[in-house]
C-alpha cells in the first residue's frame, strides 16, 4: 500500500515526501493529517537535525483537494477544515528545526503556501509557483498572506495573489522567491546538502530566530528587545561553550542542542 506521506533519513536530516500520483500531491484532510504527524515526529527526534520537504512523482504539491470542495459547507465546518492545516505551517515556518523545500512541477496553491513557509526553497528548472486560489474565489490560505510578502516583496505578492498567473524557475529565481534553481536528478542532492549546511551550526540559536520572525519582528526596539531576552540564557548552554572553545582551539565545533 502506498504510503500517502512518507519520511526516510539521511544520517541528522529527515526526508518528508508526499506521495498521491492521482491529484500531484493534493493536501486531503489524510495528507493534512500525515504530514502534521510527520511533522510532529521529526521535532521530537534527537537525530534530526533539519527536514526536507519535497513531493514525488515530478511535482511538490497540487494544493488543496478540490474535489473535495462541491459540496456546500456550514460556517463552522469550512472554518474547522481550513484550520486543519494551520498545526502543520506553525510546525514548518516557527518550528525549532530548519526546513527546506525541494520543488519540482507544481507548486500550487496550499502547496505554495507550504513552500514559501520554509526557511529555504531549491527548485528544479522544472518547477512552477501558482496562487492558485483567486480561481476558486478564495483568498490565499495556510499563511501565504504572511509569508510570500517576505520573500518577493508586497506589490509583486499581491499581483500573483490578484491574477493567479504561473511563474516558472528563472522568474522564481529572479523575483527571489526560491533561492536556488538546479536541474532535476540535483534536486534532491542540493536540497540536503541545504539541510546539512544548517544543521551544522547551533541548533538553539536558529530556533530561537525562527520563533522570533513568526512573532514579528518589525521595528528596532523589537530586535534589542529580542536580544536581551535571548543571548544572556544562550550564553549559559553548553553549545556557547563548545563554540568559543572550537573557536579558540581552531576546531570545528560540534554541537548538541543543550
Amino acid at each position: 500500500m502506498n504510503e500517502l506521506v512518507r519520511v526516510e533519513h539521511a544520517d541528522e536530516v529527515g526526508i518528508i515526501t508526499l506521495d498521491v500520483p492521482k491529484t500531484r500531491n493534493a493536501l486531503s484532510k489524510e495528507v493534512l493529517r500525515l504530514l502534521a504527524e510527520r511533522l510532529d515526529a521529526l521535532a521530537a527526534d534527537s537525530r534530526c537535525r533539519a527536514i526536507v520537504l519535497t513531493g514525488a512523482n515530478g511535482h511538490f504539491c497540487s494544493g488543496g483537494d478540490v474535489s473535495g470542495m462541491s459540496e456546500p459547507r456550514a460556517l463552522p465546518v469550512g472554518r474547522a477544515r481550513n484550520a486543519m492545516g494551520h498545526p502543520i505551517v506553525r510546525a514548518i515556518a516557527a518550528g525549532a528545526k530548519p526546513v527546506i523545500a525541494a520543488v519540482q512541477g507544481y507548486a500550487a496553491g496550499g502547496g505554495f503556501s507550504l513552500a514559501c513557509a520554509c526557511d529555504y526553497i531549491v527548485a528544479a528548472n522544472t518547477a512552477k509557483f501558482v496562487s492558485s486560489f483567486a480561481k476558486v474565489g478564495m483568498v490565499p490560505d495556510l499563511g501565504l498572506l504572511w509569508s510570500l510578502p517576505r520573500r518577493i516583496g508586497l506589490p509583486e505578492a499581491k499581483r500573483m495573489f490578484a491574477t493567479a498567473r504561473v511563474v516558472e524557475s528563472a522568474e522564481a529565481l529572479a523575483l527571489r522567491l526560491v533561492d536556488a534553481v538546479v536541474e532535476p536528478e540535483q534536486l534532491m542532492e542540493r536540497a540536503v546538502a541545504v539541510a546539512r549546511e544548517f544543521a551544522a551550526q547551533a541548533p538553539l540559536p536558529f530556533a530561537i530566530i525562527k520563533s522570533i520572525y513568526a512573532r514579528g519582528c518589525d521595528s528596532l526596539e523589537q530586535a534589542l528587545a529580542y536580544e536581551i531576552d535571548n543571548n544572556p540564557p544562550l550564553q549559559m548552554t553548553d553549545d556557547h561553550r563548545e563554540a568559543v572553545e572550537a573557536f579558540l582551539a581552531k576546531r570545528k565545533p560540534v554541537f548538541k542542542g543543550a
